[in-house]
């Protein structure tokens, strides 16, 4: 039976564990990421980490696109998986159009996305302007008001379609005698849903918040393509922080510092969270 284990458990050593304690040893150092040499400065980068102005506004970010798009994006795939249950026909080409955009990868759909949103030429002004209404013309990507908010939309947009199919799946495994049950009793649908349907789907919930979060928190290609971080370091993410420090700025010591906070903040929020959803399941 280690036989069959020893090569994937070696790959996820080489590849994963021993990374990570590299990671941790580096985040002690001044390496710049290219000399063959570094100096040990200790907890040095960390306290230059809790002081930097640049990092919190991150660490504000990716609260709020984390969190943003694991709410958002589980309230409204919820009710499309809701709509795709009662359908009695085609829900099989409903459910193929619902998933297509999870096929796309986050890099091409934010690609897309910035052609779209171009302020001079992109789709979006353009139909603005042709419809009368220039002044709702916007530099949607250039504008630091706005661009966190654009950002949100479009990781929305991306996420959805594997958590439908997530919370479809358990919504038709409800059974159906307990939902005559409570309407013969007679049961609104609002009242089906919150006492039969909801607590039936609780781990479905559980499962699919986790995931959104865990998503949210390492956001990184849409910031990537859409505003390299810009205009200036309004819409940087932890994710884009630590890749900007550690390989355009030449800090890997500090980078791989916030990629332990990173980590760290990724753990206790993900097992927090899980076991609070875990504990309304039990409850439910």
């Amino acid at each position: 039976m280690l036989g069959f284990v020893a090569p994937a458990l070696v790959i996820y050593l080489l590849m994963v564990i021993v990374p990570s304690v590299q990671t941790l040893q580096l985040s002690l150092t001044n390496w710049d990421g290219i000399s063959a040499g570094y100096d040990y400065v200790g907890v040095q980068n960390y306290q230059d980490i809790v002081a930097s102005g640049r990092f919190w506004n991150a660490v504000r970010n990716t609260l709020i696109l984390g969190l943003g798009s694991a709410l958002i994006v589980n309230v409204i795939s919820l009710v499309v998986a809701l709509m795709l249950d009662r359908l009695n026909h085609a829900q099989g080409l409903f459910r193929t159009a619902v998933y297509l955009p999870a096929l796309v990868s986050a890099f091409i759909m934010a690609t897309i996305w910035k052609y779209l949103l171009n302020y001079n030429f992109g789709s979006v002004n353009t139909v603005l302007r042709d419809m009368g209404l220039p002044e709702w013309a916007r530099d949607w990507l250039g504008d630091s008001s706005i661009v966190l908010w654009v950002i949100l939309f479009i990781t929305c947009f991306t996420l959805g379609g594997n958590t439908t199919l997530i919370y479809l799946a358990n919504l038709q495994s409800v059974p159906q005698e307990l939902i005559e049950a409570a309407r013969i009793d007679g049961a609104s649908s609002a009242q089906v849903f919150w006492n039969v349907t909801w607590p039936m789907i609780a781990g479905a919930v559980t499962v699919n918040m986790t995931l959104a979060m865990i998503a949210g928190w390492v956001i990184f290609d849409q910031v990537l393509v859409l505003t390299s971080g810009g205009p200036g370091f309004v819409s940087e993410t932890m994710a884009f922080f630590i890749y900007k420090v550690g390989f355009g700025e030449y800090r890997a010591g500090f980078g791989s510092a916030a990629a332990v906070v990173l980590f760290i903040v990724v753990i206790v929020s993900t097992v927090a969270a899980n076991a609070y959803m875990r504990k309304r399941e039990i409850q439910a």
